[in-house]
């Protein structure tokens, strides 16, 4: 895998304004003369005033991106977790899971969990720490979240938490943000809530194992690429922008390296959650300094340095720590 900064989640400090669009996508257009009346009405503003993204930054969508991948690695019978639990979509049970794995303390379904691993093992070869914040839920689970958090949390048999295939991550400090945006899609994982930064979900193929049940199109899986649900170009909170009916509030708007400087902050939370901790749109970043970094593929076990003889005996488990966020 490739070396990211850890300093911060995108390389050097930089300002906002230094992010530049692929020139395909198209640009906010200034405002044309008007009725005062009209303009009253109905104020016009640019990207740049909601956004300080820098000029190319497009309200389009900027395409799907990558596919999403898969890598197998296999999990020893020793770390399984034997537990039936339900699982859920819009309300009704949709099927069961029977082995879970756990990371950092959290359950993660088996059939998941080996696509997991080797994501955080290629995250550590490249000195960036992954810790699972948050995994399947029970129904009870979801039900406490939901009092406590009534705004972020989902409604409880409406969350992919309790469909089977997301997964919380930390994703503040230490490089963690840019190296998951920069290669999770590799591992099969993609984001899905707009305003979220640490929720990712498994949306790749399924080398290995038969796609469970619980993960069929009617229960609303499928397979994704990069920008299928978080698009590339987007303001949280504002639909006709691709960013849906939710802005970011509190500590899920980032100050980071940049304090009350950092697009999150400026916007109060209307903004776009592809830029990290210095204020770079990430995608874009990456496009500036390793072009193709997104049509690499799925990852493969030489990467890893994992042979066939290690997949099949299974992999030690990632270190155990307590969650930081």
């Amino acid at each position: 895998m490739s070396q990211i900064p850890t300093s911060n989640d995108s390389g050097a400090a930089a300002t906002p304004e230094q992010s530049a669009n692929p020139s395909s996508s198209p640009t906010t257009a200034p405002a044309t003369a008007t009725s005062t009346s009209a303009q009253d009405s109905n104020p016009v503003r640019t990207i740049e005033e909601i956004c300080s993204y820098g000029a190319g930054i497009s309200i389009h969508g900027g395409g799907p991106g990558a596919g999403a991948g898969g890598l197998y690695v296999d999990i020893p019978d020793g770390e399984i977790i034997r537990d039936t639990q339900e699982t859920y979509y819009n309300k009704q049970v949709t099927g069961v899971i029977e082995e879970f794995v756990k990371f950092n303390g959290q359950l993660i379904p088996k059939e998941i969990a080996v696509y997991l691993r080797p994501m955080i093992i290629a995250a550590a070869a490249d000195g960036v720490k992954i810790t699972v914040t948050s995994g399947f839920r029970t129904m009870a689970k979801q039900e406490q979240l939901k009092r406590d958090d009534p705004y972020n949390a989902a409604t409880p048999g409406k969350s992919p938490h309790q469909r089977g295939w997301a997964v919380d991550m930390n994703s503040r400090g230490g490089g963690r943000y840019a190296w998951l945006v920069k290669n999770a899609y590799r591992f099969g994982f993609v984001r899905t809530v707009i305003w979220e930064r640490w929720h990712w979900e498994y949306r790749g193929t399924w080398p290995g194992q038969p796609k469970p049940e619980w993960a069929a199109k009617e229960y609303r899986w499928r397979e994704a690429s990069m920008f299928s649900f978080v698009k590339r170009y987007h303001r949280c909170g504002i639909e006709e922008e691709n960013g849906g009916s939710k802005h970011m509030k509190g500590n899920t708007k980032w100050g980071e390296n940049l304090g009350d400087q950092h697009p999150d902050t400026l916007q109060n939370g209307y903004c776009n959650s592809w830029v990290g901790s210095d204020g770079r749109h990430l995608p874009d970043y990456f496009d500036q300094i390793e072009p193709g970094w997104d049509q690499r593929g799925p990852a493969t076990l030489e990467e890893l340095g994992l042979t066939e003889a290690a997949e099949a005996e299974g992999n030690p488990p990632a270190q155990e720590t307590p969650p930081t966020e």
